[in-house]
């Protein structure tokens, strides 16, 4: 009998731990939408990802960016600014069909661009994206260092970080 309960407690804490893992380390939501076919919801909890990555090939660890090499130590001190900056629009462009526009909003930089067809909104914590430049070594970016960065800004809980929307679909990616 005391067997029996003590297999019933385990198993029943295990969904318990998971939740817990869950929640602790962040949950990426996928979203896609399109006009013409099913609606494809993925969520991938933060820690799933982290484990997945150690067993990834090593070119799927880091990603290129050579361009960012001699402009991280700007656009990290860039980002610092920001954070310490008032709310301010900090590009504006109208081109006849299309329009973006840059802004500070609290912590974040949210970018907008629209076009006939298109509608695009960004949202960049800057917490995150100062946590992301920390993980560039001069010529690739850590994938491991942006998972860290969504898990551990609690500014992103739900927040839309893309949306796409356009006449055949509609994408949201956020985290929970």
């Amino acid at each position: 009998m005391f067997v029996l309960k003590t297999a019933a407690v385990v198993l029943l804490s295990i969904p318990l731990l998971l939740l817990g893992l869950v929640a602790s380390s962040g949950l990426v939501v996928v979203d896609v939408k399109p006009s013409d076919g099913p609606r494809i919801v993925v969520p991938v909890p933060l820690f799933l990802a982290h484990a997945a990555l150690s067993f990834a090939p090593q070119e799927a660890t880091e990603v290129e960016v050579p361009e960012l090499g001699e402009y991280s130590e700007i656009a990290g001190r860039l980002v610092a600014e920001l954070r310490d900056c008032d709310d301010a629009v900090l590009v504006e462009v109208d081109d006849r069909d299309d329009h973006v526009l840059i802004e500070k909003i609290g912590d974040e930089i949210a970018i907008e661009v629209s076009s006939d067809d298109e509608e695009v909104s960004v949202r960049i914590p800057l917490a995150a994206a100062a946590e992301v430049l920390e993980s560039y070594d001069g010529g690739r970016l850590r994938v491991a260092g942006v998972l860290d960065a969504l898990s551990s800004s609690s500014s992103l809980s739900g927040t839309d970080l893309v949306h796409v929307r356009s006449e055949n679909e509609e994408v949201k990616i956020w985290v929970w």
